[in-house]
């Protein structure tokens, strides 16, 4: 292979053109994901959302009494098709929820 076109960037170099980065997608996105707070719930599968919303308090959450009552069971007690959902779902869910940092801050 040959010599490589790339070279490292000084360091005001490099925050102009994060800058610059930043002002760019501001502008393409109209605003939405001007922050990292933005980009990461925006990068959120839309169920984690959701859930995060109803955790939150956000909204009516209409619980049925089937789904409480499933809720209030002891884990053994949750019959094995809705233990593998409920598995399959953390398996899906904490990944996504682990990188965030800018949404868990305390700002």
């Amino acid at each position: 292979m040959g010599a490589s076109n790339t070279r490292r960037v000084d360091g005001p170099t490099r925050k102009h053109l994060m800058k610059l980065r930043d002002e760019f997608v501001a502008l393409a996105t109209r605003g939405r994901f001007n922050d990292a707070a933005s980009r990461e719930w925006a990068a959120l599968p839309l169920e984690l959302r959701l859930v995060l919303l109803m955790l939150a308090g956000v909204g009516e959450v209409q619980v049925s009494p089937a789904l409480q009552a499933l809720a209030v069971r002891a884990w053994n007690e949750v019959p094995p098709t809705e233990r593998e959902a409920v598995r399959a779902v953390v398996r899906r869910g904490v990944p996504p929820l682990a990188r965030l940092r800018a949404l868990a801050a305390r700002v």
